[in-house]
């Protein structure tokens, strides 16, 4: 498995269509400061669901979206697709070729697309942990990541560890199982409380 193919459009920097192809072994992107290889690393994090803005080097989750400049208006939309080689199916997809994609326009609405197909957020994050590739920031090595990490606090070097080991997956399923059943609860109490609001009209009917 490897990143094969990154499509931009309206990304930070990449305000027209941009596609970046990469062969098998080491890729080196160059350029001078404020060229946008800062935002290649970014929106590779933001496609596999980066949810802060603050590591997107932002305020607001819209602030990724390219602004305009003197000669180019700004973007209504961000779009980033990123497709994996998946020969060796280290991806859990049947498909020799995967790909993620991510879009929001400025009223924030969002969407997560898998192979064309519409996906929830957890649904990508589930995907990822599975094949490795994981969210975290220690994914991808930004400016000043090596720093945060030497001086990291338990917490976050306990998050590290999770999500290499692969164990994060889980605390995530448990997450989303302990939400389901405690709306389950939920509805049972209301189921209750309907009997026991019927019950004393049965014995009327009756």
């Amino acid at each position: 498995m490897y990143l094969k193919r990154l499509e931009i459009q309206g990304f930070k920097s990449f305000a027209r269509k941009t596609t970046l192809e990469f062969e098998q072994g080491i890729t080196a992107i160059v350029g001078p400061n404020g060229s946008g290889k800062s935002n290649v690393a970014d929106c590779l994090r933001w496609v596999l669901g980066e949810q802060s803005a603050k590591l997107m080097r932002g305020k607001k989750s819209d602030d990724v979206i390219f602004a305009g400049s003197d000669k180019k208006v700004r973007a209504g939309f961000a779009e980033v697709v990123a497709t994996f080689d998946n020969r060796d199916h280290k991806i859990p997809v049947d498909s020799s070729e995967v790909s993620i994609g991510r879009r929001i326009d400025r009223s924030g609405e969002s969407e997560y697309l898998l192979n064309g197909q519409r996906v929830r957020l957890l649904d990508i994050v589930d995907l990822v942990l599975k094949s490795n590739i994981g969210t975290s920031r220690y994914t991808v090595i930004g400016q000043g990541t090596i720093d945060q990490m030497i001086l990291a606090g338990p917490n976050e070097v306990k998050n590290l560890l999770d999500e290499a080991s692969g164990v994060k997956t889980y605390y995530i399923r448990r997450e989303k199982t302990l939400r389901r059943l405690d709306q389950t609860a939920q509805n049972l109490m209301r189921a209750e409380d309907l009997v026991a609001e019927i019950e004393p009209r049965l014995k009327s009917l009756r």
